[in-house]
């Protein structure tokens, strides 16, 4: 099957999005070791950010929220489906124009975690994202009541000669990665 298109001209409209989500479904994460970033022993990452939130049961929750209902990626993109949440096995698409051009990232929920003081998710790429790898966002409450958001991403760019645009991908997964934690203290604030 053909890759998934990484770079659209113009918007993406919702049929479009529901055509290439259609195709999606069937593909499957082109890298070793799904779901490994939540695990007890996950492998080295490549990004780690992170944010205090504040302290109590109610920042948790909140939290939790956002990132179960992908708070942080709608805080910078269209997602689609536009009710899709942070469940295992969901795909996704995220939309994000720049310029006269729409972005286009594939993904799917590979794990979930899901415990008293801790809940996260994790999603894989697939075939046709501008990345291969994975990217986690957790919410920990430490023994202290102080809650803590956390990303991560084990990843390297999938495009051919990607070795000379591999220096590019952790700055803008930094930026990200602060944007999406200003959009979890944002809800938590909120």
């Amino acid at each position: 099957m053909a890759a998934l298109p990484i770079v659209r001209l113009g918007r993406l409209g919702a049929a479009a999005a529901e055509r290439i989500l259609e195709r999606a479904r069937h593909q499957q994460p082109p890298y070793p070791d799904v779901g490994a970033l939540l695990r007890a022993d996950p492998p080295e990452a490549n990004l780690g950010a992170e944010r205090e939130l504040g302290t109590g049961p109610a920042v948790f929750d909140r939290a939790v929220e956002c990132f179960r209902t992908l708070g942080t990626a709608r805080s910078v993109a269209t997602v689609w489906p536009d009710d899709a949440a942070a469940e295992p096995g969901s795909t996704l698409l995220i939309a994000l124009p720049v310029g006269p051009v729409t972005v286009v990232a594939v993904n799917r929920i590979v794990a979930v975690v899901d415990e008293p003081d801790r809940w996260g998710f994790a999603y894989g790429t697939l075939p046709g994202h501008m990345e291969v790898g994975e990217e986690a966002f957790v919410v920990e409450r430490r023994p202290d009541g102080s809650v803590v958001a956390r990303i991560t991403a084990r990843s390297h760019v999938a495009l051919p000669g990607s070795r000379l645009l591999q220096p590019l991908l952790l700055p803008i997964q930094r930026r990200f990665a602060r944007r999406y934690l200003d959009a979890v203290a944002a809800a938590v604030e909120a």
